[in-house]
């Protein structure tokens, strides 16, 4: 991001905070219930979501050569490493031999890998190194056996694998790679991972995805939690492609009207928020970032997890003052979020009931009805 256009947003929403009004660019639409409810409709976004660039976790999980993630990446058990010159691969979890996972930790450091089952023996670089009573596999090509390689891409800070490796993404597109540029100016290059959860939500994908696309609701569901620090209903947006970045002005923003530009700060008066499509977000608070992950699991259930990313220390480990800030923050991030996702626990009992064939998106929730137009139109709908 620029420096002309962080000072244009923050214009942009003292103007909006300042006369009270929302950000409208949208007429009023009507979303059917059922596309939330359609196992073939769910079984395509999967599709669509296996053949894209998903984002599986922070560079920082696996900083050093040998250190590993395991990840379930929509359905593929997915092993990260961090190779011998830096670089990052990903394969599929799956021994070539009877197909039993490899690595079940979830993460770690080593330099081979052995399957549990018959102890066949993987190098970091995924290449087949020992295989016990080999003479007993007179047709095996060793060298030319290793785990299957996922296109993976690490950028802004983040790793990003393909789960499809016949006839998915290879690389990043041009709007992710806009985004990337926003996340380096950021620091999420520059940051280690403070804290994690994991929960497994009773909510289809695409609830958790609307929850973070509006600002509507803030003064309602966000009452004991973020409310206060908001201004009702006053939130701005823009595509990247699939890609979307909002930005949540606090009402600390009407101070910058008696400050001079060169004193505008956009961290300190707002709150951005990236939707990385098809599985991420990040929410940029002041002093350090929160990475959503989402991964459908069925029409009814979506896996979630929350990472506090934080700049990295340098050379000491944070001081205890930091690590309590950080603390804090990550278990308010996840209180808040709680919100948002027991409300869609809520709608997604409600689905069931017949009582609504429509959702309906107000003329101020045009990020929401964009995201849902371009999601069909990537489903040929």
């Amino acid at each position: 991001m620029h420096r002309d256009e962080e000072l244009d947003l923050l214009q942009e929403c003292l103007d909006l905070v300042r006369d009270k009004r929302p950000f409208v660019t949208a007429d009023e639409a009507l979303i059917p219930v059922h596309t939330y409810l359609d196992p073939d409709r769910f079984r395509d976004e999967l599709a669509l979501i296996r053949r894209s660039m998903n984002v599986v976790g922070h560079a920082s999980q696996a900083a050093e050569p040998g250190d590993f993630f395991t990840r379930d990446v929509v359905g593929t058990p997915t092993l990260l490493v961090r190779q011998a010159d830096r670089s990052v691969k990903a394969f599929v979890n799956v021994c070539r031999h009877r197909g039993a996972t490899v690595e079940l930790r979830e993460s770690g450091r080593c330099r081979r890998f052995v399957c549990p089952y018959h102890g066949w023996t993987y190098q970091t670089d995924g290449s087949l190194a020992a295989v016990r009573q080999a003479e007993g596999f007179p047709t095996l090509d060793i060298d030319g056996t290793s785990l299957v390689e996922l296109p993976c891409v690490e950028a802004g800070g983040l790793l990003w694998v393909c789960p499809d490796r016949s006839v998915g993404a290879k690389d990043l597109d041009e709007a992710s790679r806009t985004i990337v540029e926003d996340l380096e100016w950021l620091g999420c290059d520059d940051s280690l991972v403070f804290a994690s959860e994991e929960r497994l939500w009773h909510a289809n994908w695409k609830l958790i995805v609307d929850g973070g696309l509006e600002s509507y609701h803030f003064k309602i569901a966000h009452r004991d939690t973020i409310a206060g620090f908001f201004a009702d209903n006053v939130s701005t947006f823009k595509f990247f492609g699939q890609h979307i970045r909002s930005l949540l002005p606090r009402l600390s923003i009407l101070e910058l009207a008696d400050q001079p530009k060169s004193e505008w700060d956009i961290r300190k008066h707002s709150h951005l928020l990236y939707s990385i499509a098809p599985n991420a977000s990040i929410l940029v608070q002041e002093r350090h970032l929160d990475l959503i992950l989402s991964d459908p699991v069925s029409p009814e259930q979506t896996r979630v997890r929350i990472i506090t990313v934080a700049r990295a220390p340098g050379s000491r480990p944070w001081s205890e003052k930091v690590q309590a800030f950080l603390s804090a923050n990550h278990a308010f991030t996840k209180q808040t979020l709680h919100e948002d996702f027991e409300l869609a626990e809520q709608i997604q009992r409600g689905m069931a009931s017949g009582a609504n064939e429509y959702f309906r998106f107000a003329r101020f929730e045009g990020a929401l009805t964009e995201w849902h137009r371009r999601l069909d139109e990537r489903l040929g709908l």
